[in-house]
């Protein structure tokens, strides 16, 4: 344990990264792990859930945009000398492929709120984790309109359960 207190020190003297920005920083991190995590689980449960198979597609290639949010959050966290968090799992509920569609977007845009003020908030402390973020935010974007666009041309009967 004292080799990894050390090393993880080590690695934040390096990274210009003082204790309380450090504690800071893997705070967020870790958060945006386990966010980024249940995105990938939801986009994924949700696209078996299409009724299309294009909507299907497109919400298999955000999980895997998402799956690499995941794995470059990990290797922050790592090089801090954290440990990756347990992610408790997600239900998705039975919903309709329109109302997926809109809990996909709704959560989408709550993360994008978040992401900006986390990136400006951190940036002065930790420049390259407020990047990752805003990387993040911008594949968000990129995602956002993908689903508004899938929502536009959902059925409209499909709000109503079968």
């Amino acid at each position: 344990m004292e080799g990894d207190q050390s090393w993880s020190d080590s690695w934040r003297s390096f990274l210009g990264i003082g204790p309380d920005s450090y504690q800071r920083a893997v705070d967020i991190l870790t958060k945006r792990y386990i966010e980024e995590s249940q995105h990938v689980a939801r986009f994924t449960e949700h696209a078996q859930r299409m009724q299309y198979p294009q909507f299907r597609q497109n919400l298999l290639a955000i999980a895997a945009d998402e799956a690499k949010h995941v794995e470059l959050i990990g290797e922050k966290l790592k090089q801090l000398g954290a440990r990756l968090p347990n992610v408790p799992p997600i239900s998705a509920g039975t919903k309709n492929s329109w109302q997926y569609l809109l809990q996909d977007l709704t959560e989408q845009q709550r993360c994008a709120e978040e992401l900006m003020e986390l990136a400006q908030n951190i940036r002065q402390e930790a420049p390259d984790i407020a990047e990752l973020l805003e990387r993040i935010y911008q594949d968000g974007s990129r995602h956002r309109e993908i689903i508004r666009d899938m929502l536009m041309k959902s059925d409209p009967q499909s709000l109503w359960p079968a």
